[in-house]
């Protein structure tokens, strides 16, 4: 009894504590959830606003099928992401959304690679972690191409493009949505 209450109140704690938030369908950001009060970018005045999105996963054997499981979510976590508090105040948000939405489809394909790659302890120890290494890769390089090819949300053309990719592709992966 003692080890059940001291698992919940573990669990209890890192769901108040662990600020991240887990990409689910229909969620969307707003400017409210930016609590750094650091901008990162410092360097490009240009930056109004950033997004701290990533992919996380936990692995484990369900000892019922003796085979590997795993959980992998796309993430934001508002303590690392920034807005400027004026230049953002009539801004649309979509674009730093789109930042989100691009983790999500890339633990998408995380979870595609694992359901045809990964079926024994020795299949995630050889094959998964370089498939996560090579695809959180991926991952940022192409959030750094949406920047680049959105200018960072202003190309309002660009932006609407992507906007369409992106969800075009999340609806081809909707197969591997949590």
């Amino acid at each position: 009894m003692k080890k059940t209450f001291s698992l919940i109140l573990l669990f209890c704690f890192l769901t108040v504590f662990s600020q991240k938030l887990v990409w689910k369908e229909g969620t969307k950001l707003n400017w409210s959830l930016f609590k750094s009060s650091e901008n990162k970018m410092k360097s490009d005045s240009t930056i109004v606003s950033y997004s701290s999105c990533g992919l996380s996963y936990t692995a484990f054997k369900d000892k019922a099928n003796n085979k590997m499981k795993v959980r992998i979510d796309a993430t934001f976590d508002p303590r690392k992401s920034w807005k400027h508090p004026i230049k953002t105040k009539n801004l649309n948000i979509n674009h730093e959304q789109g930042h989100f939405d691009i983790a999500e489809i890339y633990a998408r394909k995380l979870r595609k690679e694992f359901l045809e790659n990964v079926k024994t302890e020795k299949d995630y120890q050889l094959k998964f972690k370089l498939i996560y290494q090579v695809m959180y890769g991926e991952f940022l390089d192409y959030q750094n191409y949406y920047d680049n090819i959105t200018k960072r949300g202003t190309n309002a053309e660009k932006q609407n493009e992507l906007d369409a990719e992106i969800k075009a592709q999340l609806k081809k992966l909707e197969h591997y949505k949590n």
